[in-house]
C-alpha cells in the first residue's frame, strides 16, 4: 500500500506549487542543458531525506526538489532566520534552521535539538527533507567532508519508531559547469537509496561510531555520482582536458558528464600528464590563443567549412541584431543588480533567476503588445513572443558561432606569422589528446 504524504493545508501546498513552477521556469532559462540522470531513483514513497553536495548555495535545493513529487521541507543555516521578515517567510515555506557552529557568538551555546526534533516528527508523518550535507556552500567541483546530521536524523528517526518507519536516504549528485554564469550546464545525478535500517544491529553497539560510519558512506555515495577533482589543482586541471575534449569531439551533456567523470577518477594522479597540460595551456596564453581555436583551425573540412560559416555570419546578422537588442535589457538588468548587491558569488545565479523572472515576463509582454500595436491582431502578437523566444536562441547560436570563428582566424594568422611556436603547440595537444578523446 503506498505511503501516504504529510498532510499539508491547501494553501501551503498551493504555494509550494507556485514555488516549484517557478523554480522549474528559472532553472530552465538560466541553464543551457540540465541534465537529470537517476530519475527512477527520484520516484519513491514515504518518509526520505535527500542528501547533495553544496556548489552552488539556493540552486542545489531546486535540482532535487524539481524532479521529485512530494513536497521538500529544507534544513536551512539560521542565519538565514535572524531578520523577522525572514524568519516569518522561511518558516511557512518549509523550512527548518539548522545553527552550524559558525552561526553560534562566543560563548552561545549551539542547540539544534528543536531542528532535529522538527525532522524526526517531520518524517514519522512520511515527509520529504533536503539536506545540502556539507553544511556549507562552495563553488568548486569537489565533494567536501559531509556533516553528521542526516546520519543522526535518519538513525535516529528509526531507533524511535524501531526501525519500522521505512527512512530512505537519496543520494544528489550536482555538477556544474560554472555554478554562477547564466545559461552555463548541471548534471543533477541521482542514485540508489540508502536504507538506515540496515545499519540498526550496529547503532544499537555504537550510536556514535555508527552515525560517522553512515556519514561517510554517504559521503562516498554522492562523490561518486559527481566529477569530484579533489582540490584546486585538480579542478584546473580537469576542466582544461575538458574543455580539450569538447572541442576535439563534442558530446551529448550526458555522454560528456561521464567523459569528464572518467578523467576526474583516472587522470588526477597523472603528473606527467599535468605539467603538459599546464605547460600548454601557459604557451596558449602567451599566444594570445585559445584551445577552441586550435581545434577549428585543425579540424577535418575547416577550410571548406569556414567559408560555409564566413556565409552564415553575414546573412543571419540581421537576425541576430534584432535578438541581441530585444534580449539586452532583460539579461543585463539581472547581471546588473547581482554586481550592485555584491553578495558572495555563490548567490549569483539564485539573484539573477529571481530578477529574470521579473525581466524575461516583462520583455515577451512588451513583445506580445508591439504585435498587437503593428497589427490590430492578438494572434499576432502571440506569434511576435515565439519569434522573440526562437531571435533568442538565434542570437546564443550566432555568438558562439562568432566567436569560434574569431578564435579560429587568430589561430590561422599566428600559424602563418609563428609557424615553429604553433607547430609546437599542435604537437603538444596531440601528445595531451593522444589515448583519451
Amino acid at each position: 500500500m503506498p505511503y501516504r504524504n504529510i498532510r499539508l493545508h491547501p494553501v501551503l501546498r498551493f504555494f509550494y506549487f507556485i514555488f516549484r513552477t517557478l523554480a522549474w521556469l528559472g532553472v530552465t532559462v538560466f541553464y543551457r542543458r540540465r541534465v537529470v540522470l537517476g530519475g527512477e531513483h527520484f520516484r519513491f514513497d514515504g518518509p526520505a531525506i535527500v542528501i547533495t553536495n553544496h556548489p552552488s548555495t539556493l540552486m542545489d535545493v531546486f535540482h532535487p526538489g524539481l524532479p521529485i513529487r512530494q513536497e521538500m521541507f529544507f534544513l536551512a543555516n539560521y542565519s538565514l532566520f535572524k531578520h523577522p521578515v525572514s524568519n516569518w517567510l522561511l518558516t511557512r515555506l518549509y523550512c527548518i534552521p539548522v545553527k552550524r557552529r559558525e552561526d553560534v557568538a562566543e560563548g552561545e551555546m549551539r542547540d539544534n535539538n528543536a531542528a532535529f526534533e522538527q525532522s524526526f516528527r517531520h518524517l514519522e508523518q512520511n515527509g520529504v527533507l533536503f539536506i545540502a550535507a556539507e553544511g556549507t556552500s562552495w563553488m568548486n567541483r569537489w565533494v567536501r567532508e559531509f556533516k553528521t546530521g542526516a546520519a543522526r536524523i535518519a538513525l535516529n528517526t528509526e531507533a524511535r519508531n524501531t526501525w519500522r518507519l521505512g527512512v530512505k536516504i537519496i543520494p544528489v549528485g550536482l555538477s556544474y559547469s560554472a555554478p554562477h554564469l547564466f545559461r552555463s550546464d548541471v548534471v543533477v545525478n541521482c542514485g540508489e537509496a540508502v536504507n538506515p535500517k540496515d545499519w540498526a544491529e550496529s547503532f544499537a553497539l555504537d550510536p556514535e561510531k555508527t552515525v560517522d560510519d553512515l556519514t561517510a558512506e554517504l559521503q562516498r555515495r554522492v562523490t561518486a555520482l559527481t566529477i569530484h577533482t579533489r582540490d584546486e589543482a585538480g579542478e584546473q586541471f580537469v576542466t582544461r582536458l575538458e574543455e580539450m575534449m569538447n572541442n576535439e569531439r563534442p558530446l551529448s551533456p550526458e555522454a560528456s558528464f561521464f567523459r569528464t567523470k572518467k578523467l576526474a577518477d583516472n587522470e588526477l594522479d597523472h603528473q606527467n600528464l599535468r605539467q603538459k597540460n599546464n605547460l600548454y595551456f601557459e604557451n596558449l596564453k602567451n599566444a594570445g590563443l585559445t584551445d577552441l581555436g586550435l581545434a577549428a583551425w585543425t579540424a577535418k573540412n575547416s577550410e571548406k567549412w569556414s567559408g560555409a560559416t564566413y556565409r552564415a555570419l553575414v546573412v543571419g546578422f540581421l537576425p541576430f541584431a534584432a535578438g541581441y537588442c530585444f534580449w539586452f535589457l532583460p539579461c543585463y538588468l539581472p547581471w546588473l543588480l547581482n554586481k550592485k548587491l555584491n553578495l558572495y558569488i555563490g548567490y549569483s545565479s539564485s539573484v539573477k533567476i529571481l530578477a529574470g523572472l521579473i525581466t524575461f515576463p516583462l520583455a515577451l509582454w512588451a513583445a506580445y503588445r508591439a504585435g498587437v500595436m503593428l497589427s490590430g491582431s492578438g494572434y499576432l502578437g502571440v506569434v511576435a513572443v515565439f519569434s522573440a523566444i526562437l531571435l533568442g536562441f538565434f542570437a546564443e547560436w550566432y555568438m558562439d558561432l562568432a566567436k569560434k570563428m574569431g578564435q579560429r582566424g587568430r589561430a590561422g594568422r599566428f600559424a602563418r606569422t609563428h609557424r615553429q611556436a604553433f607547430e609546437t603547440l599542435l604537437v603538444m595537444r596531440r601528445e595531451i589528446l593522444s589515448g583519451r578523446v
